[in-house]
């Protein structure tokens, strides 16, 4: 994984614990709090896929790149 992923998988793991840990603290009913969490994970498993998504495209084009040069130079 190259460092621009990194630091977005980062940024959102950062993210979805800092909304769990201010939504546990929010003067909110349980039910309420339930279903915003919720709704934070779910948002924050997407981009994780999403981050994941581009990242195995980004290793694939390079190691097709690489195989390229290799065939040129043998």
């Amino acid at each position: 994984m190259d460092d621009k992923s990194k630091i977005i998988v980062s940024a959102l793991a950062g993210a979805a614990v800092g909304a769990g840990i201010a939504l546990l603290l929010a003067p909110a009913s349980g039910k309420e709090t339930r279903e915003a969490l919720a709704s934070k994970i779910n948002e924050a498993k997407d981009a994780t896929v999403d981050a994941l998504g581009n990242a195995k495209d980004a290793v694939l084009d390079k190691s097709d790149e690489l195989l390229k040069q290799a065939n040129i130079k043998s």
